[in-house]
């Protein structure tokens, strides 16, 4: 062998996982020396000859099936915690990171150099879809002008404390050795990552709540500044600097072949299928061949976010859809798994010493920092203490790419496996530590417990009714237009309705939006549902057109997430400060009282309206004839009263209902032979006798009084009226042991947010529609949770 491939051909003393052979040449032919042998021939558990071993498929194989088990298990054991995408990597960088370190269960048999670097080129090409995927769902400039100098002072006063308190820190201890992996390390801490600070925010239920937007806001700053600094140091001011001057013209020249051609091509592309249909699998290839054939030509002139930045400026609509429903499968239950796991495998948990506690040391100083500089900043713009507190917990905590941009500095060597392992240790435990407590810490539903309820009974009798109206496709519409127009609004007594249209987000990080109708109409989500929107609106347009103007629309749209969108819902009828939510009911029926649409997330939301609503609140189980929006014949209504807040509250409706002159409104008084032990007798008989003196002269209103004992004798006097009513409005709570009601609770209850007479109401022995009302959300009770056993 010659002198020089035996200098290449060196024996390492310290482990380190990233250099798992030596290249040389002998005889004029190249060479490749293993540290261990590709074949399973160690006494392991994998040496026995059932297993797949004796090539390097099979050896995948086996690796990619355990990758995939531990990762699983590991996010079954931490799916308590909330955070699905942290599971994975803890799993991945810790769980197997440490097995392959401590060669547990000769772990590292497994691991060859040929199998380890396909299939850290499998998890590459899954990183590179995964930032292609972000990049399109990132509105990049409809967030930037979204952007106000409170978040770009809370950025700067977190990123500049964390720097300071650092590097004092490393000033201090004097640190000489490895001063560049500080610095990048100090760095980083600094950093808050936009799309880590997203899904953090999705998975804590906030995403468009004041601190999640806000949180976002921050991140979204720091990050367009690392982009563009980092542009100019390692494109212009480096290449300069080293007497480079070819290379910044090999970047423009990329960069003009993005734009000039690839985008346009992916445009055509898309324009060829409708809207609505399926994309051609042979458009979808050749959008991924571009994707691909950026990366070649991104990675040739150092240019790692090239894919992301091409991302950025393609429409959001229908790419979005079209990846989600093709790659993110993919790309989170496998891609993602293996990317985490190759990030494992360079971590070294075999030579953590005294060392470890001094990197350990300076990232408690960055991250303090970076916690009391946001912290003290929102303060001082009038944030209260515990959101302040949240604010600082959610961008102290790391992430996805925390940890990829972890192992860039790994694998450029600027940064030792300890220092590397430390720094992920660190970013896992404290995220999956404190992150959670945000949820305990930070409530967007609080502010609603101190203001003055304004409910119907109150509005009705000042005038001042103000109605929210949520509609999540056309098919609310009828039911939603004919109890408005019901209201009778007047010159007199107009009604001011803020029509609420609800649209699903899709993306892991595209920001939820909450805006008037006229500011949002630039953004892909309603592009992409304009059909739509605009006809909802165009119905709503003739209400206020048959009432003369009486009805005063207001047209706000809301693109969020099923699981945060009664945040946007509440904080609308906060904000507007409305009398009455309606909330339409999850399920449509046919003419012929089949189900036509069920949807579980839409009871979700109407769930957690019901909980958490600042106002009244009535859900509307539509089942009248959906092409008649208009009450030009005789509308006939019942109020089923039976006792309590919720009924008293379902009462004032009959002052709005009574000034319309197509409806007749009977008032059902469900009477309990024990009336007089009731507590709340003299409150409902004092509501009674006050829609007592209101009947007088007017021939459209009667109040009829019904003795019942107990439950079947209440569904028997509601059964007399299945064919005489339009519309039954009641209660939804009542309290428990009452009278009318008992043994009701002994049957299958279907729907529980609806109440107990509620849900009788919906069965098919009836087909007239129902609207459930709730005064104010009421705590849960013994009352409540029989219910819910019985569901369950």
């Amino acid at each position: 062998m010659d002198p020089g491939a035996a200098e290449q051909l060196t024996i390492k003393s310290k482990y380190d996982p990233l250099k798992l052979w030596s290249a040389g040449s002998w005889n004029g032919t190249d060479m490749l020396c293993q540290e261990r042998p590709i074949y399973l021939g160690s006494p392991t558990i994998w040496s026995d000859r059932f297993y797949p071993h004796g090539s390097d498929s099979s050896t995948f194989i086996l690796l990619f099936c355990l990758i995939l088990l531990i990762i699983t298990l590991t996010s079954f054991i931490l799916k308590p915690i909330g955070l699905p995408a942290m599971a994975k990597m803890f799993g991945g960088f810790f769980i197997i990171g440490l097995l392959y370190s401590k060669n547990a269960l000769g772990f590292q048999t497994l691991v060859p150099p040929t199998v380890y670097y396909f299939m850290n080129s499998f998890s590459q090409i899954g990183f590179i879809f995964y930032t292609f995927i972000f990049g399109v769902e990132l509105n990049l400039l409809a967030l930037i002008k979204k952007v106000r100098k409170k978040a770009i002072i809370i950025c700067f006063s977190g990123y500049f404390t964390s720097l300071a308190l650092g590097y004092s820190g490393l000033k201090a201890l004097n640190i000489k050795e490895d001063e560049a992996g500080y610095l990048r390390q100090m760095i980083l801490n600094a950093q808050t990552f936009f799309m880590v600070t997203c899904s953090h925010v999705n998975d804590l239920g906030i995403s468009n709540s004041e601190i999640g937007r806000l949180a976002c806001a921050i991140s979204l700053v720091i990050d367009v500044y690392g982009m563009f600094s980092t542009f100019l140091i390692f494109n212009v001011y480096l290449p300069f600097k080293d007497g480079n001057f070819v290379l910044p013209f090999y970047v423009i020249a990329v960069y003009l072949f993005m734009f000039f051609i690839c985008r346009p091509l992916i445009l055509v592309i898309i324009s060829y299928t409708p809207e609505g249909r399926r994309m051609k699998d042979s458009h979808f290839l050749a959008i991924i061949v571009i994707i691909l054939v950026l990366t070649i030509l991104s990675l040739l002139v150092g240019q790692p976010l090239l894919v992301f930045l091409f991302a950025v400026f393609l429409p959001e609509e229908p790419l979005t859809s079209i990846l989600n429903e093709r790659l993110d499968l993919m790309n989170s239950s496998i891609f993602l798994p293996v990317f985490c796991a190759m990030h494992g495998f360079i971590a070294d948990f075999n030579h953590l010493g005294k060392k470890s506690l001094i990197i350990e040391f300076i990232v408690f100083l960055s991250i303090s920092g970076k916690f009391l500089g946001t912290v003290i900043s929102s303060r001082l713009f009038g944030v209260p203490f515990w959101s302040a507190v949240s604010l600082g917990i959610i961008l102290c905590s790391g992430g996805f790419l925390d940890i990829v941009m972890l192992g860039i500095f790994r694998h450029s060597g600027v940064m030792e496996p300890e220092h590397y392992t430390v720094i992920g240790i660190h970013i896992l435990f404290c995220t999956c530590a404190f992150l959670p407590l945000v949820r305990f810490m930070y409530n967007p539903s609080r502010q609603y417990s101190t203001i003055l309820r304004q409910g119907v009974i109150a509005s009705a009798e000042t005038g001042t009714l103000q109605v929210l109206a949520c509609i999540h496709k056309e098919e609310n519409l009828p039911g939603i237009l004919r109890l408005l127009e019901s209201f009778n609004p007047t010159h007199e007594t107009p009604l001011p309705v803020i029509a609420l249209q609800l649209i699903q987000l899709t993306g892991r990080v595209t920001q939820p939006i909450l805006a008037p109708f006229h500011e949002i109409q630039s953004s892909a989500a309603f592009r992409s549902n304009i059909g739509r929107c605009n006809r909802i609106i165009s119905s709503l347009l003739s209400l206020e057109r048959r009432t003369d103007g009486a009805a005063r629309l207001q047209h706000y749209i809301s693109v969020s997430a099923y699981a945060t969108m009664h945040n946007d819902i509440c904080s609308l009828a906060h904000e507007k400060k409305t009398s009455l939510l309606i909330l339409p009911f999850h399920v449509q029926w046919t003419a012929d009282r089949e189900v036509e649409h069920f949807s579980e997330a839409i009871r979700d939301v109407n769930k957690m309206v019901f909980e958490k609503a600042p106002c009244s609140a009535g859900l509307l189980v539509d089942r009248g004839d959906k092409d008649v929006t208009i009450l030009d014949v005789e509308y006939r209504v019942a109020i089923f009263f039976i006792g309590g807040a919720d009924d008293h509250e379902a009462l004032a409706y009959a002052t709005l209902f009574a000034r319309h002159p197509s409806i007749r409104l009977t008032v059902v008084w469900l009477k309990s032979k024990m009336s007089e032990s009731n507590t709340h007798s003299f409150d409902d008989y004092a509501v009674i006798q006050e829609f007592h003196h209101k009947l007088q002269g007017n021939e459209r209103m009667s109040l009829q009084e019904i003795v019942v004992s107990d439950g079947a004798e209440t569904t028997n006097a509601v059964i007399a009226f299945k064919n005489e009513i339009d519309l039954a409005v009641v209660g939804r709570y009542h309290e428990p042991g009452c009278t009318p009601l008992f043994g009701l609770t002994d049957r299958w209850c279907e729907y529980p947010e609806l109440g107990i007479l509620g849900d009788m109401l919906v069965t098919p022995e009836f087909n007239f529609s129902v609207l459930v009302v709730q005064e104010e959300p009421h705590k849960t009770t013994e009352n409540d949770d029989l219910i819910d056993d019985f569901v369950m």
